[in-house]
């Protein structure tokens, strides 16, 4: 992958998307495998926006049957499954447990009913998933059995416990970015730091976009017959120039990555506010969510208040009284600005996603998508290439997103996978760099270690707590497009997934992504101060 946007000018594409967070990411490689000619561009880094700051989660919706909306929880289910079969080696299967009480809809009876459910509407839920990724059902554990088994839960009203099973991802922002290149492999052309300014207007058709590179200055137009506009909290913005809006309802809504050890499962809380919170284990830390701001996002909200994560920690106490978390605790915030709807005068997430197409507003030849859940975004996608091939009468090849597997996906068995690597690569690695770069790369991980045999000092990690290794800035900046030191710190690697990594090892980061890079010392000092940045609004102000 390379970032070259003379190449967005080279023709007018059959479809620009705005927006390279997982719904844009996953349209332009749905509609680039389907045949048609494909832009994106993403003003700031791939995957870099609320798809960065998600619970970490692959979930078969189960809570989608306490409303019983079977549609949302068979297509839940059936993305989680795909997600499974086509990018094994970025999940793993991890036990959830939520207390039940004395109550109509979150007791021992309900929760029965819901598993029953579940078990028919789930029968194919490892159908083509590998032995090591296949989920067994649910069921209902008594309160004695809770208690000696998930010491964890909150003791007060508890009658008893729903245990089960779905996904984590290991390594989420790798998943996110396999999407990206997996639309490069058929031929879409993405950039990077190359933000929207406005739309470009033939009378009432929008033909496509003006586009400005934040990294070296300038602007470019991009023409295109048919513009997706999919950029999360910022989709007004890009449709104000066109005298559009969604008029969508946004929320801020947070994870908290705290430095408290984690156990083998997620365990479920209720907040005095009403929230189920669950605190989930990753790399072996406790990650905590999800919490939405109890008002709707105003434009330009990017950062939460002092308040907000004060309340999300009273929140979590409140959900697991044994906690004790304080904002000491906290490394990291994950925040996004997301879709939401006021329920009964609460604000709660969107729960399906909205699909517009603006020629019913006047204005033909753009469609506005926006949604919050990552698992189902490849689904949504196929949905709005569907809509975007009926406009452009297109005759397009059938989706096949959700049976061709993702770059490195091809891994079935992901404990042998590591097996075999340790016997044959493990030399002079540290020992959780294999797991590691089989986590993150898949079956690419020959392609870090190539390059870490090129010079001495690759194969060293790059912080003393991160199994990431030297030769992985390099891959990120030479082929991933990472622009910046953050784009190589942050998202490509988990050098700083738990939080600030130090200042020696974002040092050593700016070396070697500047070396590839070519930046003067001038250079790398701002984007070790640009890092520092990104850390200072993202962990408790």
């Amino acid at each position: 992958m390379i970032r070259d946007l003379g190449q967005l000018t080279a023709r007018t594409f059959d479809v620009l998307v705005i927006g390279g967070g997982v719904y844009g990411l996953t349209i332009a490689y749905d509609a680039a495998q389907r045949g048609l000619q494909v832009a994106l561009v993403e003003r700031d880094d791939f995957g870099s926006g609320a798809s960065f700051n998600h619970l970490r989660t692959i979930h078969g919706g189960l809570r989608y049957l306490q409303s019983l909306d079977v549609g949302r929880a068979r297509e839940s289910i059936q993305e989680r499954r795909t997600i499974a079969r086509i990018a094994p080696h970025t999940i793993r299967p991890l036990p959830f447990v939520l207390p039940l009480s004395r109550s109509i809809t979150r007791g021992k009876l309900a929760m029965r009913a819901g598993f029953l459910l579940d078990r028919v509407l789930a029968s194919d839920r490892n159908q083509g998933v590998s032995a090591t990724h296949r989920l067994p059902a649910g069921r209902v554990y008594s309160r004695g059995s809770a208690i000696q088994r998930f010491p964890g839960l909150k003791r007060q009203g508890l009658t008893g416990a729903a245990v089960w099973f779905d996904y984590v991802t290991t390594e989420p922002d790798r998943l996110t970015f396999a999407w990206a290149q997996a639309a490069v492999n058929h031929r879409a052309t993405l950039a990077n730091h190359a933000e929207a300014d406005s739309l470009i207007k033939d009378g009432a058709r929008i033909v496509g976009a003006r586009i400005r590179d934040t990294v070296a200055g300038g602007t470019i137009e991009v023409g295109a017959r048919l513009v997706v506009n999919a950029t999360g909290a910022g989709v007004d913005r890009v449709l104000k120039s066109a005298g559009l809006a969604s008029h969508q309802p946004m929320a801020m809504a947070m994870n908290l990555v705290t430095r408290r050890d984690a156990g083998e499962e997620a365990l479920g809380g209720r907040s005095a506010s009403g929230r189920n919170l669950f605190m989930v284990p990753w790399r072996e830390r406790a990650v905590f969510g999800t919490w939405e701001a109890p008002r709707l996002a105003e434009p330009g909200d990017a950062v939460p208040s002092e308040r907000d994560v004060v309340s999300f920690v009273a929140d979590l106490n409140h959900a697991f009284p044994s906690l004790d978390l304080s904002l000491a605790d906290v490394t990291l915030v994950h925040r996004g600005v997301v879709p939401a709807s006021l329920r009964d005068g609460h604000v709660v997430l969107q729960g399906h996603e909205q699909i517009r197409d603006h020629a019913g507003d006047g204005v033909d030849g753009i469609v506005t998508v926006a949604g919050t859940k990552y698992t189902t975004a490849r689904a949504v996608a196929e949905r709005v290439v569907d809509l975007v091939a009926k406009k452009l009468g297109a005759q397009t090849e059938p989706c096949r997103t959700a049976v061709t597997v993702l770059p490195g996906g091809s891994v079935r068995d992901v404990g042998l996978a590591i097996a075999e690597a340790r016997r044959e690569h493990d030399e002079g690695l540290p020992t959780d760099t294999i797991p590691h770069l089989i986590g993150a790369y898949g079956s690419q991980f020959r392609d870090v270690l190539d390059v870490a045999s090129t010079a001495a000092g690759l194969k060293d990690r790059v912080a003393p707590d991160s199994p990431v290794i030297g030769a992985e800035l390099v891959v990120a900046a030479r082929s991933e497009m990472a622009v910046t030191l953050a784009d190589a710190v942050v998202r490509r690697t988990p050098v700083g997934a738990l939080g600030y990594p130090g200042d020696e090892a974002l040092s050593r980061a700016a070396d070697l992504v500047g070396g590839v890079l070519g930046w003067s010392d001038d250079r790398k000092r701002a984007e070790i101060s640009g890092v520092k940045n990104y850390y200072s609004p993202a962990t408790v102000p």
